[in-house]
């Protein structure tokens, strides 16, 4: 009888457990609760964490008044993915830039393109797969954009002036995938990576946001959305990570964090930095917060930035 009722509690137990890892890999990974999302934001049911100063309305207001060009590709497998390409005249390079988780190409770190445009340089910014007007059911954590990214450096060197340096470019999720990308084979001409506040592993962030949020056994729930995710999005949350990128990466890696950050740890970016095994710099930020780095002193940063790529 006692034999039973356990056989019947642990039932339960992973039955509730299946329920919430179903919900938290939809809430973090899939594109029905990214739609929602945008849809809650515009009515302002959803509290930001961190306000858009005026400085960075300012730099996005700047972005959309510039003559921008609309881009779209398909992945690997055939889903379309969509950007906007921002052209200068006297073009010095190229910067293929990607935002962060639940963010758009014109977001995040879409205030560091007029730094970028000053220095001379032609930006691509990206919707990130499940993001916008791209298409996909699942975010990839940087695990399956990586491949996007491939795509969309193939689309540059065909479409981009062939003496021009490329620059791969993201802040959050968007540095995940640069980074990511960064341990593949990369074409001749890509010069160099910007990763801004960069985490390590998806399956860490699911497990510290598992404790956060869910207040569960995080390593269970962690297991369990992984689980579930290599069945419904088709990729394992451990099969890749920037610090294995970061073994084998080539190219100079420009990394900066602020120590403030309570989304993604700053000490993330710290193991990415000792783990990389080319030309690389830390611009540690204190008292930034998540994505607040280049806003904390844009000529600070865009100096630190073009010092190290030499690009003055």
């Amino acid at each position: 009888m006692q034999e039973k009722e356990n056989k019947g509690r642990m039932k339960a137990i992973n039955l509730r457990q299946s329920f919430w890892a179903h919900i938290y890999l939809n809430l973090a990974a899939g594109r029905l609760a990214q739609i929602l999302w945008e849809i809650k934001k515009q009515f302002g049911r959803i509290k930001k964490g961190r306000k858009k100063s005026a400085r960075e309305k300012e730099l996005v207001l700047w972005l959309h008044r510039q003559e921008l060009e609309k881009v779209e590709i398909k992945s690997r497998e055939g889903i379309k993915l969509t950007g906007r390409f921002l052209k200068h005249t006297d073009a010095e390079r190229v910067v293929l830039m990607f935002h962060g988780w639940r963010g758009r190409w014109d977001q995040d770190g879409a205030a560091l393109a007029k730094g970028l445009y000053e220095k001379k340089s032609s930006i691509l910014l990206v919707n990130q797969r499940a993001h916008q007007t791209s298409g996909g059911k699942y975010i990839g954590f940087g695990v399956l954009e990586r491949y996007d990214c491939l795509k969309w450096l193939e689309y540059l060197v065909q479409n981009t002036n062939p003496s021009l340096p490329i620059y791969l470019s993201g802040i959050s999720m968007g540095a995940a995938t640069v980074l990511m990308t960064s341990g593949l084979e990369l074409p001749e001409r890509v010069a160099g990576v910007i990763a801004d506040c960069g985490f390590t592993t998806p399956y860490e962030m699911i497990r510290i946001f598992a404790k956060k949020f869910f207040k569960s056994k995080e390593i269970e729930m962690a297991d369990a959305v992984n689980c579930l995710c290599k069945k419904k999005a088709g990729y394992d949350l451990k099969e890749y990570s920037t610090l294995e990128a970061m073994k084998s990466c080539s190219v100079p890696v420009f990394f900066a964090h602020g120590t403030k950050d309570m989304f993604v740890p700053y000490e993330m970016t710290v193991q990415n930095y000792e783990t990389c095994v080319s030309k690389k710099k830390l611009l540690s930020v204190e008292g930034a917060v998540h994505t607040g780095s280049y806003l904390s002193d844009p000529q600070k940063y865009m100096d630190e930035l073009a010092e190290f790529f030499q690009w003055d």
